[in-house]
């Protein structure tokens, strides 16, 4: 597991494995059928650890590496988003609003 990005590394391996594609249209609805399941705590920390990621000074390239080498992502972003970066801040946004809704 990965010390620094746990939460991450449980959201990215475990709901974008390899056999995401056959149980989802798309990766927006792989991040729902995860919000659907997660407590508040959970999609809490996996943000905390998104923001960390997101801020971090790894370059486009360490990021795909850390992301697919690393955490075992098997969503190749780059087919959809200019970069990492704009992705992970994509799903920062819809967990945010998830939490809105939640509180309502």
């Amino acid at each position: 597991m990965n010390q620094d990005f746990p939460k991450l590394q449980q959201f990215l391996a475990g709901y974008f494995n390899q056999d995401w594609v056959d149980d989802h249209e798309s990766a927006n609805d792989v991040i729902a059928f995860f919000i659907s399941e997660a407590d508040s705590d959970t999609t809490t920390k996996l943000q905390a650890e998104l923001d960390r990621l997101i801020h971090s000074r790894k370059t486009e390239q360490e990021l795909e590496i850390h992301l697919f080498k690393d955490i075992g992502c098997y969503y190749c972003y780059c087919n959809e988003w200019k970069d990492g970066r704009t992705w992970l801040k994509h799903i920062v946004s819809i967990l945010k609003h998830s939490e809105r809704s939640r509180q309502t």
